[in-house]
């Protein structure tokens, strides 16, 4: 039987072809978007509204970790470019039951250079969340940004951002992750596919190690169980890595022996990742499409999603498995013995003008042996997805959950993203966390919220927002919005509740632009949320 080939086509090389010539993909868009015609998800108790953002740019690669969570601690942080300033991050936190929210802080504000590509990094030892980013100079790609919020999660006092790099490096992402022993160890990419790496101190004020992993075709990072691996390969299909328990001292460069799949005539390898388990091994995820689907044009292509768990070892298939599925984008996840991988596939019937659902596929056992895949957007309407990622660590030891964030397109919804970079015309996203067990459909739950709460998001909102609360008891239950002085402007909801968790939307078009105070009384207690409308 004649050898199949198999095409290499890497991010950026993707987007070479498919971006008019004319357009910077990464920095076409203002940061400013539009919120008109928005078509919200209803947020729940396992899904919330976690920005304001109309840029969808935000998670448009996989090299990042927009969303990260600390096991230690059970707190989530989201970054994302700002709403309202080109170049500027905000920042979203939460714990792992979704509580209450710190929503649309702003964390980084344009100091070194307009931020791209954001990485979330939460602390391993409580030292404090960080996030990264690369940063533009004189409008192109530019430098490797950090900070530091030392005021702790929750609190918004970041301290100033840190050039990592330090100067024009030519890098166009930046990824960070916290090392075992406290440090933060930073890995770039060039468009040249030099990999760099800096390693600083958990406050990011002194500089350990700095240095060059690799000239090659990035594949994916991870830090876990105390080593972190970066895995890169070159134009004929050989994948490497090296490691580093100490962001210093680095590994002679190994090969990882991938026995390629070939599910079609042609076949492309696209987008890629890897996750470390909690014993220090590294699993690596790639999507395969249709070489012929992609060179004729037919989007969205069919593809499968494929592990691959040791050197040598035969591919696992972990996405949707039917011969015309179209499974593209996965990102993975590891802790405790569980792997995730988190994937999209278009709605049925819905062409070009693609409904991504996203999926997700489980393995018990460090990838050995895996289950099926789940949708976790499969009762979700109302709005259209722009991209998806899962968070790196998971819940196993506590609630037995994996975490995930999603965009809503919001200028159109019958208009994907995809489809709008295509044609040079990007549109608006509102960005959402979820959170589901690993094992099952987070459907009809009855656990009891732990503690009071309250979280109004999307917000700033021009149009209209929803307001979500845990109640932990059963009882008498007002909201009232105010104005800033005090001013009682409407009774958005009251009346006997049980305990459990409850959203309620409020239409701002009425109100006047300006800052307004949502208060949430019950009969022990009292908690507030500042909400601002402009429009």
């Amino acid at each position: 039987m004649k050898k199949l080939s198999i095409i290499l086509v890497f991010a950026c090389v993707i987007w070479a072809v498919t971006v008019p010539a004319n357009i910077d993909k990464a920095k076409m868009d203002d940061g400013t978007g539009s919120c008109d015609r928005h078509v919200p998800v209803m947020v729940t108790r396992d899904i919330v509204a976690a920005d304001s953002s109309a840029n969808e740019y935000s998670l448009w690669t996989q090299m990042q970790t927009s969303l990260a969570y600390e096991p230690i601690d059970g707190y989530l942080e989201f970054v994302c470019r700002n709403f309202v300033t080109s170049g500027n991050l905000d920042v979203w936190q939460n714990d792992n039951i979704f509580s209450g929210a710190l929503t649309d802080v702003a964390a980084y504000a344009g100091d070194l250079g307009p931020a791209r590509y954001p990485t979330a990094v939460g602390s391993i030892d409580g030292s404090g969340p960080h996030i990264s980013f690369p940063y533009l100079i004189s409008g192109a790609w530019g430098g490797m940004g950090g900070q530091y919020e030392s005021g702790g999660w929750f609190s918004s006092f970041w301290d100033a951002p840190v050039d990592i790099g330090p100067g024009n490096i030519a890098t166009h992402k930046n990824n960070g992750i916290q090392l075992g022993n406290g440090n933060i160890l930073f890995i770039s990419v060039t468009d040249a596919n030099v990999i760099y790496y800096r390693t600083y101190s958990a406050d990011l004020g002194t500089p350990i190690a700095s240095g060059t992993v690799a000239t090659n075709y990035y594949w994916g990072y991870d830090c876990n169980g105390g080593t972190a691996y970066v895995f890169y390969y070159d134009d004929a299909l050989n994948v490497y890595y090296k490691s580093s328990t100490d962001g210093v001292n680095w590994s002679a460069e190994q090969t990882w022996t991938v026995n390629w799949p070939n599910p079609y005539t042609s076949n492309i390898i696209g987008f890629t990742q890897v996750a470390v388990t909690d014993a220090g091994n590294p699993i690596l995820v790639f999507d395969n499409w249709h070489g012929d689907d992609y060179g004729g044009g037919l989007y969205p292509y069919r593809g499968k999603i494929y592990v691959s768990t040791a050197s040598g070892a035969n591919c696992i298939e972990v996405g949707n498995t039917a011969s015309d599925a179209r499974c593209f984008y996965p990102t993975i996840a590891a802790e405790g013995n569980y792997v995730v991988v988190l994937f999209g596939q278009p709605r049925s019937g819905t062409g070009q003008y693609t409904f991504w659902d996203v999926y997700y596929n489980y393995s018990t056992n460090n990838g050995s042996t895996w289950s099926t895949p789940r949708n976790l957007t499969g009762n979700i309407t109302d709005h259209n997805n722009s991209l998806w990622q899962i968070a790196k660590r998971l819940d196993p030891a506590g609630n037995g959950q994996l975490f995930f964030v999603f965009g809503c397109a919001i200028a159109d919804p019958l208009l994907d993203l995809y489809w709008n970079i295509n044609n040079g015309s990007p549109t608006a996203a509102r960005w959402y966390v979820g959170r589901n067990p690993i094992i099952g459909i987070a459907e009809n739950k009855t656990e009891t919220p732990k503690k009071l709460a309250l979280n109004v998001a999307p917000n700033p909102v021009r149009n209209q927002t929803g307001i979500s609360y845990a109640l932990p008891k059963t009882g008498s239950v007002s909201i009232n919005l105010y104005t800033a002085d005090g001013r009682l402007v409407q009774k958005i909801d009251q009346g006997n509740r049980n305990a459990g968790f409850y959203t309620v939307t409020l239409d701002t078009r009425e109100l006047a632009n300006g800052a307004y105070v949502v208060v949430l009384k019950t009969d022990k207690k009292t908690v507030s949320g500042k909400l601002v409308v402009t429009h």
